[in-house]
C-alpha cells in the first residue's frame, strides 16, 4: 500500500494539483525549532479571536467554542500530551489543525483574516518582550550583587589599572560599582527597546491586511502593546525588532566578557588577588590540582556566539527584498540561541560575585612599590600654584629617581625631598598614602569614600525604581 504523502495534511494544498514532495515539507518543516512560542501563538491567538467575535466575524458561541479549545490545546501542551505532526510544518499549523479537531470544521475560522506571516511576527515579538523583561530582571538582581559586596568594601584598597598596569588605588567598592553603571546602560537598552517596539503586526495579514471588518487595535490593546502596526507592508517582514534585541544582547555579552576576563586575570595563579568559589569552578581530568574558571571563560567565549547570531541576522536581512520572505524562518534559531545563552549566563553570575574571596596579601605590595600616589603628589603642587604639566615633569622624575635607588616615595629622606623640591616637606608624602586618597576624592563618581557612599545610595534607589517597570508578561 502506498504511503500517503505528508502534504496531504496541510492546510494550504488546495490550489495544488500536485503532491508537495516530503524531501519540501521536511526541509521546510520549523517544528523542532518554534515549538517554544506556544505560549505566544496561544496568546496571540486568543486575542485575534475575541476581536474577530467583538467585529461579528465569528458568533460569540463559535468563539466560545475555540477559547475552550485554545484552553485544552495549553493544557495538553503544559503537561507533555500534545500531538505534535511534524508533517504540519510549525507550532502554528499544529495548533491551528488541534483547535479544528477538537472544535470541528467552524474552529478553521480562528484564520480568518491572518496569516502566518503577522501571526509569526506577533509569536516573535511577544517572545521578545518576555525575553526583554526576563533580561531587565536578571541585570538587576546581577546590580543587586555589586551593590551586597560593595557595601562592606568602601575602604578596601584596589590598584586599579589602565594598559593592565597599576595606576591608581581607588577602593574595591568603586570598582564593582564600575559594573553597576555599566550594566545600568544595558538596562536603559532594554527599556528604550520596550518602547520602540511596542507596535503589534497582528491584522497585517499576509501583506495587504484584510476586506474583513477587523479591529487591529482591539487585539494591540489586548495584547498589551501601545499600538498596532501603521502599514501592513513593512510589519510583516520587518525584523528589526530582532535584530536590535540581538545587538542589545552583544553590547550585553561584551559587557560580561569583560567582567569575566577582569576575575579570570585576577584570579589566575600569577596574579592572585582573588579567588573564585570553589563550587563555581571545574577541576582538570588529568592534573588534580586544578582550580579552572570555566564558568568565567565559557561566558566570555559565549559573547562571541552571541556576535556570531546578530551577525548572521545582520547578513540575513541585508540580503532581503521588502516585505515578507522565507528566509525570515530563520531569524528564530538565532533569536532563540541568544535568549539561552545570555539568560543562563546573567543566572550564574551573581552567584560569583556574592562568592568571590579577595586576596588581599597578593597586592598589597603594589600601593608602595608602583608609586600609585604619583598623580597625587602632582597634584599637591598644581595646589602650590605649580602649573600641571610642570608638576608632572617633576614628579615623574623624582620617580625615576626613587626607581633607580629602589625606593618607595615614602622611603625618600628629608635630604633627598628637599634637594627635589624645596617647598616639600617628607610629611606631604607620609600624607599621599593610598587610604588619604580614598579620603580626598568625593567629588561626584570619586572613589573616595563619601563619594562611593553617595553612589551606593544612587544605585539602590536606581534599581528600586526600575524593578518597578519589570513585568515579566
Amino acid at each position: 500500500m502506498k504511503k500517503p504523502n505528508k502534504s496531504n495534511t496541510q492546510l494550504w494544498t488546495g490550489r495544488f494539483q500536485e503532491s508537495v514532495s516530503d524531501a519540501v515539507i521536511d526541509y521546510t518543516g520549523s517544528l523542532d525549532v518554534d515549538r517554544r512560542l506556544a505560549p505566544q501563538d496561544l496568546e496571540g491567538t486568543r486575542a485575534h479571536v475575541q476581536m474577530l467575535s467583538s467585529q461579528g466575524i465569528l458568533s460569540e458561541s463559535n468563539c466560545e467554542s475555540i477559547l475552550n479549545a485554545l484552553s485544552q490545546v495549553e493544557t495538553e501542551i503544559k503537561e507533555n500530551q500534545f500531538p505534535y505532526r511534524s508533517e504540519l510544518e510549525d507550532i502554528h499549523m499544529n495548533i491551528e489543525s488541534r483547535l479544528i479537531e477538537l472544535v470541528g470544521p467552524s474552529g478553521a475560522g480562528v484564520h480568518s483574516a491572518r496569516s502566518r506571516n503577522d501571526q509569526v511576527s506577533l509569536d516573535i515579538k511577544l517572545y521578545s518582550r518576555k525575553t526583554t523583561n526576563c533580561w531587565k530582571n536578571q541585570l538587576l538582581n546581577l546590580q543587586d550583587s555589586f551593590l551586597d559586596r560593595s557595601e562592606d568594601l568602601k575602604e578596601e584598597l584596589f590598584p586599579a589599572w589602565t594598559h593592565l598596569q597599576v595606576a591608581q588605588p581607588i577602593s574595591w567598592s568603586h570598582y564593582l560599582l564600575s559594573f553597576c553603571v555599566m550594566f545600568a546602560r544595558d538596562i536603559e537598552r532594554l527599556e528604550s527597546y520596550q518602547i520602540r517596539t511596542s507596535t503589534s503586526p497582528l491584522g497585517a495579514g499576509a501583506v495587504a491586511g484584510s476586506t474583513l471588518p477587523i479591529n487591529p487595535e482591539i487585539t494591540a490593546q489586548t495584547l498589551g502593546f501601545k499600538q498596532s502596526f501603521e502599514n501592513s507592508y513593512d510589519v510583516v517582514g520587518n525584523r528589526d525588532f530582532v535584530l536590535e534585541l540581538l545587538q542589545i544582547a552583544t553590547q550585553l555579552m561584551i559587557h560580561v566578557s569583560r567582567l569575566a576576563e577582569d576575575f579570570i586575570y585576577m584570579s589566575s595563579s600569577g596574579v592572585g588577588w582573588l579567588r573564585l568559589p570553589e563550587s563555581l569552578c571545574t577541576g582538570s581530568s588529568m592534573m588534580p590540582q586544578k582550580q579552572n574558571p570555566d564558568v568565567l571563560e565559557l561566558a566570555r567565549g559565549r559573547a562571541a556566539s552571541v556576535l556570531g547570531h546578530t551577525q548572521a541576522v545582520s547578513t540575513l536581512l541585508k540580503g532581503l527584498p521588502t516585505s515578507y520572505h522565507r528566509d525570515l524562518q530563520e531569524d528564530k534559531t538565532h533569536l532563540f540561541a541568544t535568549a539561552d545563552i545570555v539568560t543562563s549566563t546573567l543566572r550564574i553570575l551573581p552567584l560569583i560575585i556574592l562568592g568571590f574571596q579577595i586576596c588581599r596579601d597578593k597586592y598589597t605590595h603594589l600601593f608602595k612599590e608602583s608609586f600609585l600616589e604619583s598623580t597625587d603628589l602632582a597634584e599637591y603642587l598644581v595646589e602650590q600654584d605649580v602649573p600641571f604639566r610642570e608638576a608632572h615633569r617633576q614628579v615623574g622624575k623624582l620617580v625615576s629617581y626613587c626607581a633607580s635607588k629602589n625606593k618607595a616615595l615614602q622611603e625618600l629622606t628629608d635630604e633627598e625631598i628637599q634637594k627635589w623640591n624645596p617647598k616639600c616637606t617628607k610629611a606631604v608624602l607620609k600624607s599621599l598614602d593610598p587610604k588619604s586618597s580614598l579620603k580626598r576624592r568625593n567629588h561626584k563618581g570619586g572613589t573616595g569614600v563619601k563619594a562611593v557612599e553617595k553612589q551606593l545610595e544612587h544605585w539602590h534607589n536606581w534599581i528600586k525604581e526600575r524593578r518597578k517597570t519589570v513585568s515579566m508578561k
